[in-house]
Order: C-alpha cells, then sequence, then structure tokens
C-alpha cells in the first residue's frame, strides 16, 4: 500500500512540477512566444529525467528553453497558421447558404484536416527531443510520423479528449498538474514513432 501512495504522489509531484516550469516559462516567452518553447522544454526535461523529480532544476529548464526558443516557434506556429486558415475556410463556407453536396464535402474534409495541425504538432514535441532536425525536416517527420502507427493518433485524441472533460469540470487541474500529465502521455504514447524512425535513420 506504502508503495502505491508513494507511486502515485510521485507522479503527480512531478506533473505539479513541471506543468510550473511551463507556465514559469510560458511568462518569460511574453506568453505569445513561450508556449511552444515551454512545451519542448518539459518534453525534454521528462525526457532526461522521467520521474526523478530531484533531478529537475530551473538551470537546466532555462538553458532548454533558450535552445528552443527560434525552432520550437517557428513549427508551433506554422501549425497554428494551418489551423487558423482551415478554421476561417470553415467559417466561410457556413455562411453560403444552401450548401452543395461538394460544398459539405470540403466542409467535413476541413474538419478532419483540423485534427492534423495539433496531431502533428505532438508529433514533433517526442521527435524534437531526439533528433536535431531542421524546420522543413520537423515539419515533414512529424506528419509522416503522424501515419506511421495510428494506434498512438487514436490514444492521443481519446487521451486528450478524456483530459479535456476532466479540465472542463475540475479547470483547477489544468492549471496545476495535467499539463504535465498531457505532455507525460504525449512522450509515452509516441515513442513507437519514435523507435521506428530511428531504426529507419540507423539503417
Amino acid at each position: 500500500m506504502g508503495k502505491i501512495i508513494e507511486f502515485i504522489f510521485t507522479r503527480v509531484y512531478v506533473a505539479m512540477l513541471v506543468t510550473g516550469i511551463f507556465w514559469v516559462l510560458t511568462i518569460c516567452g511574453g506568453v505569445l512566444l513561450g508556449v511552444g518553447p515551454a512545451s519542448a522544454t518539459i518534453m525534454s526535461l521528462y525526457a532526461e529525467n522521467g520521474m526523478t523529480y530531484k533531478d529537475y532544476h530551473w538551470s537546466r529548464a532555462w538553458e532548454l528553453f533558450k535552445e528552443n526558443l527560434r525552432p520550437a516557434n517557428q513549427v508551433f506556429y506554422t501549425f497554428f497558421a494551418i489551423e487558423g486558415v482551415l478554421l476561417y475556410g470553415m467559417y466561410l463556407m457556413i455562411q453560403i447558404p444552401h450548401l452543395n453536396f461538394f460544398q459539405i464535402l470540403v466542409l467535413l474534409f476541413n474538419l478532419v484536416f483540423l485534427l492534423v495541425a495539433p496531431l502533428a504538432y505532438a508529433v514533433y514535441l517526442k521527435l524534437q527531443v531526439y533528433f536535431d532536425l531542421s524546420y522543413a525536416n520537423s515539419i515533414k517527420l512529424s506528419l509522416i510520423g503522424m501515419l506511421l502507427d495510428i494506434r498512438p493518433v487514436l490514444k492521443l485524441i481519446l487521451g486528450t479528449v478524456l483530459l479535456g472533460v476532466i479540465s472542463y469540470y475540475m479547470p483547477a487541474l489544468l492549471f496545476f498538474v495535467l499539463i504535465g500529465v498531457w505532455h507525460f502521455f504525449v512522450n509515452d504514447i509516441f515513442d513507437p514513432v519514435y523507435q521506428n524512425i530511428h531504426e529507419k535513420l540507423v539503417s
């Protein structure tokens, strides 16, 4: 029983710790320029330290944040822009009265592709920990990574929806814990994708 309590406590504490680091780094980046690098940073910290909370240090977080500032923002805002264009296109289409079959089909495709940008960004967060990629290769490999194995993608969608529901009913958990939990989740479920790409690059 004691080990179970320790197991749960350690994971909750580390989730709170990295969530706190995320918010501080986001603010340091002026929010708009901080979200992407902060996410990339805590992914790297988790890959380095796992659940050993004593190994998490602000100096290392700040070092990683500065390294990630430019590349992470480039990728983050590329996917953000794609999402924005799709949303705006959908907004314009629903203003058209009496949509025909083709227009409805385009609208449905847009709905599907709305998932592509956030899913590809999640893959990028995993891969950027292990690979030093150019901007173009980051985008390409993120999109390719989604197609290598559909199971992690489905898990991410379901897990994110579940965390979203929890956040809706308990918003304090989002602020203090769930951001860290989501990043841990992304790291773990996309490990097969990383392994697959790593094997292909090595061979």
